[in-house]
């Protein structure tokens, strides 16, 4: 998100940082907001899928009959966003790997970046160390 020619980003409880949008920091923040719309979307799909199983038996349907349900439409549009929220965040994280970071705004984008890729769930410490790593540098470089 541009905010007064910064980009913004907030990773998970995280203070919202605003940095220059220098060209490694803008796909950073791009992945990030892919990120964060793809989590939305699966949330969304999720919750209408449990509606669809409950009311309508979904799964048990034919193609035919899942067509005349107008709920599905969504699922079906759901799916096509997320083919191509996958698509885009490949490639902007294939876009990031090999550029070093040139300041320490770049290197907050990359570690914020990071965080959302290792789940708390499954590595809390990893997950932990680099959102406090996040919030240091930006402290300490008095990024806000």
């Amino acid at each position: 998100m541009m905010v007064g020619g910064a980009v913004a980003c907030g990773v998970s409880g995280m203070p919202l940082l605003q940095v220059r949008a220098a060209p490694s920091v803008a796909i950073c923040h791009r992945w990030l907001a892919v990120d964060a719309e793809k989590r939305h979307l699966q949330l969304e799909w999720g919750r209408l899928e449990g509606r669809l199983m409950t009311k309508h038996n979904w799964y048990k349907l034919t193609p035919a009959q899942q067509a005349d349900v107008p709920e599905g439409a969504r699922l079906s549009e759901i799916d096509a966003r997320l083919d191509v929220l996958e698509v885009e965040g490949h490639a902007l994280l294939k876009a990031m790997r090999p550029k070093p970071a040139k300041s320490v705004e770049a290197v907050i984008a990359y570690l914020s970046v990071a965080a959302r890729l290792i789940f708390v769930e499954d590595h809390p410490e990893a997950h932990g160390l680099i959102t406090r790593a996040v919030r240091d540098l930006a402290a300490l470089s008095g990024v806000k």
